[in-house]
């Protein structure tokens, strides 16, 4: 893998986004003690040096605290264990993003409204806002732009008020400051590449977890994990989901009369066959084990399942891979089972009408009676069903009570 192909997404995997995030949550309550302990002995310190502004400084105070408690109940809301998209983890990161921004603006404002002119004081003062931004830092997980951004904001307003002060020592602070968020920034750079480094191990590890070793597309394991997400998309949406599931026919004894060699050729040439032909990126094509691939269709009716594994069959026998030992005509062929609907929830359904709910096992069942039933017709074609059709529907008991009478 290059690394143009790994920058593109560090970003965009969802598996690390949720390790960042689930990092964040679980350290929030520190992050929260630090900037309350910091805030407090700021306003100890400038409680004991004089009280003119104390009704503004308890204020900030209150902010500070607000924001902070905030994004720590914010936190707390994501669940590690739980399933997310990847527009859901975005959303999330962005929102945490947004809180500790405001608390960042909040201690650079500190730099204008509650300035002192004690020289002791300000040199505290800067102290205190360089530890805030060693307490950003974590957002590095994030965004390396947002620190940046954090860095200037708390920074800026003091350095600009020591400089107009105009006097030599507040010209140091002053110059030390900007020396300060400078060192903070480079810090920060070497961080990001750091984290950058690890993204990319991460991503190529788990590119290995989800990759079958012989075709070299998805696995079973990513297929699942794939399935929950999109399956709660189409939920919340109401949007159709559809699923196809491919078996290679007579596919044993291909391995048995040509060999394991031939028989991993023949599946790594028909899984570029499926995914020559479902090619959109919501597409998600799989190994399911064996001989068997699935093609998971996000926002597809099963009209357009139905056609799309047309298209994979007639590309699979358009290839016209010898087997000695299979059907006739002597080639490898594949028979598809479709099946498709649209996910809703128990929430949804009609009252006392269970069979009204959809299940995801109902998806799955469904493709794989319609596979059965495309092999047991003769093979190399497709079959479709339904998502329920093929369940026994029990009479209810309002129509039980009416046959009784």
């Amino acid at each position: 893998m290059n690394k143009k192909k790994i920058g593109s997404h560090l970003h965009t995997s969802p598996l690390i986004i949720q390790g960042q995030i689930t990092f964040l949550s679980r350290h929030g309550g520190i992050w929260l003690w630090g900037n309350a302990l910091a805030a407090t002995l700021f306003v100890l310190l400038r409680w004991v040096e004089s009280t003119e502004s104390m009704a503004l400084l308890l204020v900030w105070f209150a902010a500070i605290l607000t924001m902070n408690v905030m994004r720590w109940l914010f936190g707390q809301r994501f669940l590690p264990s739980q399933h997310y998209s990847s527009e859901e983890l975005q959303e999330f990161g962005q929102r945490y993003l947004v809180y500790s921004t405001l608390i960042s603006a909040l201690w650079g404002v500190s730099g204008f409204i509650l300035f002192s002119f004690e020289p002791l004081m300000q040199a505290v003062h800067v102290l205190l806002l360089a530890g805030a931004i060693v307490a950003a830092m974590p957002v590095l997980a994030l965004s390396s732009l947002a620190l940046y951004l954090q860095i200037g904001a708390i920074l800026l307003p003091i350095t600009l008020n020591l400089l107009l002060i105009g006097e030599t020592a507040q010209q140091s602070l002053a110059l030390a400051t900007t020396l300060l968020g400078i060192l903070l920034a480079m810090a920060s750079r070497s961080i990001t590449g750091l984290l950058n480094d690890l993204h990319s191990a991460q991503i190529q590890v788990q590119e290995q977890a989800h990759t079958d070793p012989v075709t070299q597309i998805s696995n079973r394991r990513f297929f699942d994990t794939t399935f929950k997400m999109e399956w709660r998309r189409a939920t919340r949406e109401a949007k159709p989901l559809s699923l196809l599931m491919i078996d290679v026919d007579h596919f044993k004894r291909y391995n048995d009369r040509h060999g394991h060699q031939a028989g991993d050729q023949c599946l790594q040439i028909i899984a570029q066959c499926i995914k020559a032909v479902a090619r959109r990126a919501s597409d998600v094509v799989a190994r399911h084990g064996g001989e068997e691939f699935v093609i998971l269709l996000p926002d597809t009716h099963l009209e357009d399942a139905a056609l799309l594994a047309e298209r994979v069959r007639k590309s699979v026998e358009d290839q016209r891979i010898p087997h000695s030992d299979g059907a006739i005509p002597r080639i490898v062929t594949i028979s598809i089972g479709v099946s498709s609907c649209t996910p809703n929830s128990a929430h949804d359904a009609q009252p006392l009408h269970d069979a009204s709910v959809v299940y995801p096992a109902m998806l799955l069942n469904a493709a794989d009676r319609a596979l059965y039933r495309a092999k047991r017709n003769g093979r190399n074609q497709i079959a479709r069903e339904s998502c329920g059709e093929g369940i026994i529907k029990l009479p209810t008991p309002q129509t039980a009570a009416t046959h009784a009478a």
